[in-house]
């Protein structure tokens, strides 16, 4: 074996081992012994009644991102979409799940207003962003870099070759993570994903066969939506 063969046998076991050390894996074995619903890849039925049945996904979602899953349930086109995309004929799905701290985050404000009834439109439409209705699009996939175009003359990283998606609210940007700097300048990247304005993805799962749940430390949506909040209150009402 020549010295060269041996050093690309190398990079490449270590890449794998990257790879396997980021992304969780939820296998039948450890579904079983957390809630007994999660290894199954089509509708769980909990009733009778068609409107009491769920998706292996949105279990997975009610109990690992509950403050995720309460926005979520506002809007039943995500889990219509969920349910067909992991269903026998789906291409597959990806969410991007903002964690409790996502949350705790935005502040009161933003948590009352997400909350009031009056708002719901825009609720629906900032979730709407977190779900990715025909790719299972996995976090190694995210961050592979363009090698079709050259590097860049200063020396920074190639883009990744996903450098957006489509969600069920529209496009959303893919970018490099940045660390260091002061106020938000001579920042460097430093090789991971970026998802939306500014979210970085803190963990990864594979929730059956058909599906990709990215945990996100931030809100994937357009900050502008906030814009939209509390247009038709009435002061004093």
């Amino acid at each position: 074996m020549t010295i060269q063969l041996r050093a690309l046998l190398v990079i490449c076991a270590g890449a794998l081992c990257m790879t396997n050390a980021f992304q969780t894996t939820i296998s039948p074995a450890f579904a079983r012994s957390t809630t007994h619903l999660w290894d199954t890849q089509e509708v769980v039925s909990l009733g009778t009644d068609d409107s009491e049945k769920q998706t292996s996904v949105e279990l997975f979602l009610k109990e690992k991102f509950p403050d995720f899953h309460k926005l979520t349930s506002k809007n039943e086109d995500i889990w219509k979409t969920l349910a067909e995309a992991t269903g026998p004929t789906g291409s597959g799905c990806t969410v991007f799940a903002p964690n409790a701290e996502a949350f705790k985050n935005l502040g009161e404000k933003k948590l009352v207003q997400l909350e009031d009834a009056r708002n719901l439109e825009t609720a629906q439409k900032i979730s709407s962003y977190h779900v990715v209705p025909i790719e299972a699009v996995a976090y190694q996939k995210l961050r592979t870099e363009d090698w079709t175009i050259p590097k860049p003359a200063d020396g920074s990283p190639r883009p990744f070759t996903v450098r957006a998606l489509t969600t069920l609210g529209g496009e959303i940007p893919v970018g490099r993570s940045k660390s260091g700097g002061f106020m938000g300048m001579f920042a460097k990247e430093d090789g991971g994903a970026v998802v939306g304005p500014n979210s970085r993805i803190i963990a990864s799962f594979k929730v059956g066969e058909k599906c990709f749940v990215h945990e996100v430390d931030g809100l994937v949506s357009p900050e502008i939506l906030w814009r939209y909040f509390d247009q038709l209150r009435i002061p004093g009402f």
